[in-house]
């Protein structure tokens, strides 16, 4: 029977549970331990350990600032706050990504503007950017779509023409590089997600 395939009755080459590729996040007993010693010192509400996160996130980017917020959607909130987002500005978006990259558009009273995407990583194309620019546009979401960096060099390159800001939302690509260098780290500000489903899930 080893010499048949699997789907024509022989053995088959990977024996674990096809379910086990959703086990995710690992959790080990280092994790456990966290979690218990925050329950132990009763500081469920503090932030001693949110303003430590803060800090090492932060430095791990060479970043001055890191702040801490309760969903990525939030992050990208006080992003599009933070570089001064408001009523009847514009913001162009990819027309690809989770609509939560979009949402605090909307909250502050501006309006997204959808751009296409290159076909080979998924990520807005500086090429349409540029054609969807108008006396209202105030900034640029750029999404590393399922952890593929966009081109920063380019879409900087028409931030600077047209003086606009560069939001990053990197909720897909924690630690991803684009030449050498962390995403994340190339615009005003960014935005992260760290829930279970993500790369980096820490809750």
């Amino acid at each position: 029977m080893k010499d048949r395939l699997a789907i024509l009755g022989g053995e088959k080459a990977v024996k674990s549970d096809p379910k086990d590729i959703f086990d995710w996040p690992i959790v080990n007993k280092e994790m456990e331990e966290a979690v218990l010693s925050v329950l132990r010192k009763r500081s469920m509400s503090g932030i001693d350990i949110t303003k430590e996160f803060e800090e090492k996130f932060a430095q791990w980017h060479g970043m001055k600032y890191g702040l801490g917020c309760n969903t990525g959607t939030a992050a990208l909130h006080c992003a599009f706050f933070g570089v001064g987002i408001g009523k009847g500005d514009e913001v162009i978006c990819p027309s690809v990504t989770y609509w939560a990259s979009c949402l605090p558009v909307f909250s502050l009273g501006a309006t997204v503007v959808f751009a296409d995407i290159e076909p080979d990583t998924l990520c807005i194309d500086p090429l349409d950017i540029e054609k969807r620019i108008t006396e209202r546009t105030k900034a640029i979401l750029v999404v590393h779509y399922c952890a593929r960096p966009a081109d920063m060099d380019r879409i900087m390159k028409v931030a600077k023409k047209y003086n606009l800001k560069v939001i990053e939302d990197v909720s897909h690509a924690h630690g991803a590089l684009y030449k050498g260098r962390l995403v994340g780290t190339f615009g005003d500000a960014s935005g992260f997600s760290c829930m279970t489903g993500k790369s980096f899930a820490i809750g």
